[in-house]
């Protein structure tokens, strides 16, 4: 059942990568992430409703609901959707797969609650390597694919930041009630952005983006999250851990098959370099039983 549910998994967070490219055709990109939040907020209170969950605030939970709704739901999600009208889907993926290597440096140096092994430093200095390939002057990559990547970055950036203040703020949270003010209040800023950015009367609704809204909202965001926590109850965090590496190929797999995206030769050696890096980092190495299995973080680091 448990593998079931990990393949299940993998398979959906890789899948939103195209889920979103498609559901920006005719969509600009913060409507259609703010679009998505608002329905995955109403699912997620039917939920709540569903359990008679009592919504009452701690002050971490407060602290919690920030860094979910502004560094996650609002500039990670716009970040990566307006990435993914510059790069393919599956690039867009590879680049968010880095996220790891940024949280063990800000563990380490700014929240101090971990320390870099040596297996980590290897591991994030082999990732820059891979995203410095990536980057290599070629006739392919104009500024706006530039562009593109970096935004990415930076929306990695903002989910490792998220991560790190879950791990100090979210073990006693309920999940479920942080994801739905986080939700709403990103999907509130999305909206905003997009009335202040965009134009809304250019939208083309078709009924390939319309299903990709509701894949993204109700499978990609409500379902996986509810498999996740599930699963980080059942299986070792280690090896849950390790979707980081399966679900970009999986994206990449699924923009070659539907989306015909293709990637140069110097690509590929950076995309399999990034996923060394990150694997190199968080597999672990001569850890004990006991602290493979600590339970992971209450809130997932963020999967599109």
């Amino acid at each position: 059942m448990a593998a079931a549910l990990y393949a299940l998994l993998c398979l959906i967070w890789g899948s939103t990568w195209l889920a979103i490219k498609v559901g920006l055709v005719g969509v600009p990109p913060f409507l259609g992430a703010g679009l998505r939040f608002l329905l995955s907020t109403l699912l997620v209170g039917l939920v709540l409703a569903a359990r008679r969950t009592r919504l009452q605030l701690t002050r971490d939970d407060k602290v919690c609901i920030l860094s979910l709704g502004l560094l996650v739901f609002w500039l990670d999600y716009a970040a990566v959707y307006w990435a993914e009208t510059r790069i393919s889907s599956g690039l867009t993926a590879i680049l968010f797969s880095t996220m790891p290597l940024m949280t063990s440096l800000l563990s380490a140096y700014w929240m101090r609650s971990e320390t870099l092994s040596r297996r980590k430093v290897v591991g994030i200095l082999v990732g820059v390597l891979g995203t410095a390939l990536l980057f290599w002057p070629h006739e392919r990559l104009g500024f706006q694919q530039a562009l593109g990547m970096l935004v990415t970055l930076g929306a990695s950036l903002c989910a490792a930041i998220n991560l790190v203040t879950m791990k100090k703020h979210g073990r006693h949270g309920d999940p479920f009630v942080l994801n739905f003010f986080g939700m709403g209040l990103g999907a509130a800023c999305l909206l905003a952005m997009s009335a202040a950015m965009e134009r809304w009367s250019a939208v083309v609704w078709s009924r390939s983006n319309v299903l990709a809204l509701f894949y993204l909202s109700a499978f990609g965001s409500v379902m996986a999250f509810s498999v996740y926590y599930y699963l980080i109850k059942k299986m070792d965090a280690t090896i849950v851990s390790l979707s980081t590496l399966i679900i970009p190929i999986v994206a990449l797999g699924l923009g070659r098959a539907f989306l015909h995206e293709t990637v140069t030769p110097m690509a590929v050696a950076g995309i399999a370099t990034i996923l060394a890096g990150v694997a190199v980092a968080i597999v672990p190495h001569g850890q004990s039983r006991g602290a493979a299995s600590r339970p992971a973080p209450a809130i997932s680091s963020r999967i599109p």
